[in-house]
């Protein structure tokens, strides 16, 4: 075990020792389950071809299966403490190439790893206070800058290693202070089997404020952090500090605006930065059956992109919000551009129907028309010459089978435009899923 994963566990050991027999004393509510158990298992089928080249006649085609299994449990020793403990494990089956091209086999027997172990406590009253200290989730608004803090694991895990204390002032309003602090591995707890996945190109780390608040109807949230990615072989050292906000406002029970935007200052080795980014959605429901849509979204996203001709840096740092929140398949196609699931000189008009023909069952069909705020330098991928990235359609279907299994089929096709290089082909790509919890 490498030195720092002992001393974390050791600290979250002593934390639970100490926390154990002072939270039993104040006696735990009879009226919860003082042990949660649950369980969970996710088979996911994923297809794609041309995904990562835009070349028909690339050797870019992938079909396998991702096996996610979670175990874990929330043990209430009182009634102001919660201890949360998850074990998490992903494996591969490589059906198209029959090889993992990593390791060369067609099965992928990947690590067993602790996903959550945190210790929270809450206080009574009328200006509550809550503590979470550990390997926690943590998400703000839609994950526009907050979700995510391991993406080079993809879905297998989206764990934070911090600090968070909740306090609410008054009943409407919520501040939260955050601290995190992420590795290129995970080398904070043990592992069983250890395939030193990769979890983020530098070491990072994270501090800030977010706060919530209702006026009458109208939902305000506004934040203010800092994120600093430490320097490691070629990439360097880089920070950015963050200021902005959410709105969302209901005109009326059928009709709601969302709308954040941030501004982001800081450093990129020698080279200061300065990002602008945010995305709008007007959200109505026409009320009637199906094949009237239940609900109607209209939407944009803006986030900066480098301009070659300026000193500084103006490309948009997704922060801890790099994850597939637009689209599943277009973060493969921007591991080629900058990074995997890197949202940066990224433009989107879009427009999103969902239907629910039954009670248990949800059909949506959205239209991505994208472009890039600024050109790049032309590259084996990149036109270099345009802005119009493309058009990208994306179907779902989801099933609610029972309260223990649901289900869900993506399609998403992309054709490209005069962002990317001449010749580039359209692709698609599937993901079919059944999820089981218990």
């Amino acid at each position: 075990m490498h030195r720092s994963s002992a001393v974390f566990a050791l600290v979250m050991l002593a934390i639970i020792a100490v926390v154990s027999p002072l939270a039993a004393q104040s006696g735990a509510d009879p009226a919860e389950p003082k042990l949660k158990l649950y369980f969970w298992e996710r088979v996911r089928q994923e297809s794609w071809d041309n995904t990562m080249s835009l070349d028909e006649l690339a050797a870019d085609s992938s079909a396998y299966l991702r096996l996610r299994t979670g175990l874990g449990a929330y043990w209430h020793p009182g009634k102001a403490w919660e201890i949360h403990l998850r074990l998490s494990n992903e494996n591969r089956l490589y059906l198209a190439p029959k090889l993992d091209p990593r390791l060369k086999k067609d099965y992928d027997v990947h690590e067993v790893f602790v996903d959550q172990l945190s210790v929270r406590w809450r206080s009574a009253g009328r200006r509550p206070l809550a503590v979470t200290l550990g390997r926690q989730d943590m998400m703000f608004g839609e994950g526009f800058l907050i979700m995510d803090g391991g993406p080079l694991d993809g879905s297998r895990s989206a764990y934070f290693n911090g600090l968070r204390l909740d306090w609410a002032p008054q009943k409407a309003s919520n501040l939260t202070f955050f601290f995190v602090r992420q590795g290129r591995s995970d080398r904070l707890l043990p592992l069983v089997n250890d395939q030193h996945q990769a979890m983020a190109e530098q070491q990072e780390q994270g501090v800030g404020l977010y706060f919530r608040a209702k006026a009458k109807r109208t939902a305000l949230e506004a934040y203010l952090f800092r994120k600093d990615a430490f320097a490691f072989a070629a990439l360097p050292r880089g920070s950015v500090n963050v200021a902005g906000g959410r709105v969302v406002h209901p005109f009326s029970e059928a009709l709601s605006l969302t709308a954040e935007a941030a501004l982001q200052l800081g450093k990129l080795g020698a080279e200061s930065r300065r990002g602008l980014g945010g995305y709008v959605h007007l959200d109505g429901s026409p009320g009637g059956r199906f094949p009237v849509p239940a609900l109607v979204t209209l939407g944009g996203v803006w986030l900066s992109g480098d301009d070659p001709a300026t000193p500084r840096c103006e490309a948009w740092d997704p922060a801890f919000g790099r994850w597939p929140k637009w689209s599943d398949s277009l973060i493969y196609l921007q591991a080629r551009e900058t990074r995997i699931a890197d949202w940066t000189n990224f433009a989107s008009l879009f427009a999103v129907l969902l239907f629910e023909p039954a009670d248990r069952i949800k059909l949506s069909l959205g239209w991505h028309f994208l472009s890039a705020p600024e050109r790049t330098a032309a590259t084996a991928l990149l036109s270099g010459a345009g802005r119009d990235r493309g058009g990208l359609l994306i179907a779902k279907a989801s099933y609610e089978v029972s309260k223990h299994l649901t289900g869900r089929l993506i399609w998403e096709r992309f054709d490209p435009g005069s962002f990317y290089r001449a010749g580039a082909a359209p692709y698609n790509w599937v993901q079919f899923e059944m999820f089981f919890r218990f």
